[in-house]
């Protein structure tokens, strides 16, 4: 908002400058953004009256025109179409600092003496865009009359506007008399209201009525005749401009006025178009139109508030006027509205429509309905000043429900119980009494308490609390003593699920995957695509059993395709899988997110986080001495056997599973404790193609349920000292049967090693000539370190002789030799 500082002025008698102004404002909560100061280079530019004009004797559409500035009296060549004699006009001499009125971006130019068709001229009379107040080029700027000759223009037309940034709980404070009520209490300077006209006719029922006085809380109707249309005066325009607002005529340039100087919209239908002559307040009809004052034709629905006459909406309220109402020059009765509308539909409407006007931009804050009365009383004086032969031949007031000023019990000892300092009573009544709020002392069991009426402008004020707000904030926050706070801290608790999460989130980019975010909702189809068929639900949805309930969808979707919050993690990772390997050979990525599972109906869903991870296309090789090859279940295998038990997911196992998305003999459920946490296995190649990848490329997920962890417990993490002996590797293949798991045949190995096997892995499966049937070979390397010492040969022929026992027993298995 633009706040004008000549204008403010006239309403606070206060010297204060615009920088300290700007300041306490900003102090007391109503930031001043920034000052712009109108005519800071107008340098030897100065108030001057035309006393003659006479043509140019080389030039048919030019004139000499002399003017007097008191101390400077010049002639100057002059081409400007509306130049008279005994005009007051805005004289630059040489050396004046101007906007140059030719070119289209804004330029600043020396002004020097010039001959002009062989006459000289020394300086020059200014436009509107030469003095940089607006795009007006075509002729010069005329001032008042009462213009004081000789004098500087910045002194008689500069101006400061201050920038503010109002909150939306301060509507007060949006409008000219409400920034001048907060300048006076802060800095306890008189205020002084706009002059308003006394309105005293007969009400006239007809004038207007209100359909829907839920949605219209008071419409004020005022009818005049006697309008001449006609440009405004220069003042009034003037001020317009420093606001952003663009002068139409003398009656739409006083609604606008008093909206900017009040903060009440208004607007001026010409009676004499209205059919029956009068205003209806009511809701749109379905399949109804209006063509707005921004030759825009929209159309309108049953929940919008429009003004109507007999026949057809004639605007919309809080919003814009129509077009087929508007004022014209040949008006001459008016019916001018005031009224206070619902804040909800008004943004409502101007959303819908994508229109936020000035009035829209107030009305959608909640304005105070006892505005409207001072608004119209306001519109009527500026009318009457403007066009004497105006008159007010009848009115209507439609207030069913008046809004009235509402009290606040204020126990006095809530100033320092929330301030941590106290003010003097007198200073604080008269704080509260500057602010417009009325106050009466008393006493309850001995405690001071006071009675606060607050008036019905200030809708912010509803509790104890608001009130020392204001005290604080008029006085200055800055006469707040500092203190360090004084007390005992609580350590922070991180929870428990989000450190886990953080713990593996660490481990998987360690293990060089990339984390995504990926939508939380997914449509039917994705569900769909997770079975080999693709025409029926698969009976697990990733880690999860695929509920008997219907999912749970979203009421307002991000897509309308997407209305499914998603039961898995699966459909969202194989979507960005598809969109990375179209651009990359390989992917490796993983999310942590919610899942969210359909309880009971009428019940909330149960939103579990899970871990999602997915590897496709090729391997990232190990060492240097191997071959690019595709992923497969052992590589993301692999990652979880290694982040999971450093995190205290102890006893972590691999079981054979059945998956209706997963390949079969390359899927298994993931235990700890016996208990499952989550899924891991290579995805169909049926499935992977209905998202969109190619078949040949070999996907690999897993999901994992962190709350399932959380409910079997973490191990503690044991910290053991890394052996400053150099390890020993020791390769073992070994020959099992095709049903045995790898991972029985390492724990037979570890069984046999104990500590001394720091690393067991396995790093090839073999099937071929020198196997026989139905049997298969698994290399594993294994890393030995003792702590305290270097392994000797006869120790490390132990060790194998021990593995070849341990192996043979327990999972029946032979060394290839």
């Amino acid at each position: 908002m633009k706040v004008p500082m000549r204008w403010l002025q006239e309403l606070v008698a206060t010297d204060r400058s615009a920088e300290e102004i700007a300041e306490r404002l900003t102090l007391a909560g109503l930031e001043v953004e920034s000052i712009e100061r109108i005519g800071a280079h107008w340098d030897k530019i100065y108030v001057g009256v035309v006393e003659k004009i006479e043509p140019h004797p080389n030039a048919d559409r030019l004139v000499l025109a002399t003017v007097d500035a008191g101390a400077h009296r010049l002639t100057v060549v002059t081409g400007a179409p509306n130049i008279a004699v005994g005009q007051k006009v805005a004289l630059a001499l040489a050396g004046a600092t101007l906007y140059d009125g030719h070119s289209a971006e804004p330029r600043l130019i020396t002004l020097k003496p010039a001959t002009i068709r062989g006459v000289r001229s020394e300086g020059m009379v200014c436009s509107e865009k030469e003095l940089g107040l607006s795009e007006e080029h075509e002729g010069i700027l005329v001032l008042d009359p009462d213009a004081p000759v000789g004098i500087p223009l910045r002194d008689y037309l500069g101006d400061e506007i201050l920038e503010l940034s109002i909150t939306p709980n301060r509507v007060d404070a949006y409008s000219i008399v409400g920034i001048a009520r907060e300048v006076a209490a802060l800095t306890n300077s008189p205020l002084r209201l706009p002059e308003l006209a006394p309105i005293q006719v007969s009400v006239d029922p007809t004038l207007a009525t209100v359909e829907a006085s839920d949605l219209c809380h008071r419409f004020v109707g005022i009818a005049l005749e006697g309008i001449r249309v006609a440009p405004s005066p220069w003042w009034l325009r003037r001020r317009l401009q420093l606001v952003g607002l663009r002068p139409i005529n003398n009656v739409v340039d006083v609604t606008n006025y008093v909206m900017i100087e009040w903060g009440q919209p208004q607007h001026a239908f010409d009676r004499s178009r209205l059919r029956g002559g009068r205003l209806i307040v009511r809701r749109a009809r379905p399949g109804e139109e209006i063509e707005t004052l921004d030759h825009v034709r929209r159309p309108l629905n049953p929940d919008m508030l429009v003004i109507a006459d007999a026949e057809r909406p004639v605007g919309i309220a809080g919003v814009m006027g129509g077009l087929e109402s508007e004022i014209s020059d040949e008006t001459t009765d008016v019916l001018l509205e005031t009224a206070n509308f619902d804040m909800l539909s008004i943004r409502r409407t101007a959303r819908t429509l994508r229109l936020r006007t000035e009035a829209s931009a107030r009305f959608e804050r909640g304005l105070d309905p006892n505005l409207c009365w001072p608004a119209a009383q306001r519109a009527v004086q500026l009318l009457s000043v403007l066009v004497p032969t105006c008159r007010v031949v009848a009115m209507v007031d439609h207030y069913p429900v008046p809004r009235r000023p509402w009290q606040i019990r204020f126990p006095r000892s809530e100033i320092p119980r929330l301030l941590g300092v106290d003010y003097p009573d007198e200073r604080v009544i008269s704080v509260f009494e500057s602010l417009g709020l009325s106050v009466e002392r008393g006493w309850d069991n001995g405690r001071s308490v006071w009675l606060v009426t607050v008036p019905t402008y200030r809708s912010d004020i509803t509790i104890p609390a608001d009130l020392v707000e204001e005290a604080a904030r008029v006085i200055g926050y800055d006469t707040i003593p500092e203190r360090l706070p004084v007390g005992q801290t609580v350590p922070v608790e991180i929870d428990p699920e989000l450190r886990l999460v953080r713990q593996i989130q660490n481990g998987l980019v360690a293990a060089g995957l990339h984390e995504v975010i990926t939508y939380p909702m997914v449509d039917d189809q994705a569900l769909m695509a997770l079975t080999p068929s693709g025409d029926r639900l698969p009976e697990r949805i990733g880690f999860f059993i695929r509920p008997t309930q219907e999912f749970v969808r979203a009421r307002n979707p991000i897509r309308p395709e997407w209305s499914i919050m998603r039961p898995s993690m699966l459909p969202t990772l194989l979507r960005n899988a598809a969109e990375q390997l179209k651009f990359n050979e390989a992917v490796a990525i993983f999310e942590t997110g919610k899942v969210y599972l359909p309880r009971q109906r009428d019940e909330l869903p149960d939103e579990r986080r899970v871990v999602g991870c997915l590897l496709a296309g090729l391997a990232t090789p190990r060492d240097l001495y191997q071959d690019e090859r595709p992923v497969d279940y052992f590589d993301l295998k692999g990652i979880l056997e290694t982040i999971l038990p450093r995190i205290g997911v102890a006893d972590v196992a691999f079981c054979a599973l059945t998956h209706p998305t997963l390949q079969p003999g390359r899927s298994a459920e993931i235990r700890a404790r016996g208990r499952p946490i989550g899924v891991l296995g290579e995805v169909l190649v049926t499935v992977t193609e209905r998202f969109g990848i190619p078949p040949q490329t070999r996907v690999v997920v897993a999901e994992i349920d962190i709350p399932a962890i959380l409910e079997i417990g973490l191990a503690p993490i044991s910290v053991r000292p890394v052996s400053r002996y150099q390890p020993v590797d020791q390769d073992f293949a070994i020959v099992v049967d095709e049903s045995v798991p790898a991972a029985d045949v390492a724990a037979a190995i570890r069984a046999a090693a104990g500590p001394l096997a720091t690393e067991i892995r396995l790093f090839d499966v073999y099937r071929g000539p020198a196997i026989p049937p139905g049997k298969k070979s698994l290399a594993f390397r294994v890393i030995f370190s003792a702590p305290d010492r270097p392994l000797s040969e006869e120790e490390l022929q132990r060790l194998r002789e021990r593995i070849e026992q341990q192996v043979r027993r327990r999972v029946k298995g032979e060394f290839r030799r």
